[in-house]
């Protein structure tokens, strides 16, 4: 008995599945985290809604990047933490006050200038993985035209 269904051939993924560390790695490089994409950004500072090329969706819901501008002030604090240690490790007799306070303001104003793009991209990437171990989740697949069906 022939079956018609043996004949067509299987859908495959449109791309495929990256490990949860080079997702990460695309957030940090400000790419789309599930397909690598570079241009996902309309200006310096402003993501695009989805991805141009797969179609993923950056923001979930409104709001959706409180994390992002927590995982930014996290990164300048982090980076204020050690530039102040190390500023008060070299100059422990007599700690100069107002050196490290410029130090402090320049540290606090450009590092969350600088990260900025990338924690949104860095918290779409989490948000992405939380979303791929979702038990209903369906990466995109590559379809045949000629297929009569779609969902």
């Amino acid at each position: 008995m022939l079956d018609p269904a043996a004949g067509e051939p299987a859908e495959q993924p449109l791309f495929e599945e990256a490990s949860g560390f080079r997702v990460l790695l695309r957030g940090l490089g400000r790419r789309c985290p599930r397909c690598g994409e570079r241009r996902i950004f309309e200006r310096r500072f402003t993501l695009k809604t989805r991805c141009p090329t797969c179609d993923l969706r950056f923001e979930k819901e409104e709001g959706g990047f409180l994390g992002a501008m927590a995982l930014n002030y996290a990164v300048a604090v982090l980076f204020w933490l050690i530039v102040m240690a190390v500023g008060i490790a070299l100059t422990v007799p007599v700690v100069p006050v107002a050196p490290l306070l410029v130090a402090s303001i320049g540290v606090l104003t450009v590092v969350p200038i600088w990260f900025y793009p990338r924690s949104k991209t860095i918290w779409a990437a989490i948000e992405f993985l939380v979303e791929r171990a979702q038990p209903d989740y369906r990466p995109p697949m590559r379809r045949d035209p000629r297929a009569k069906h779609l969902e």
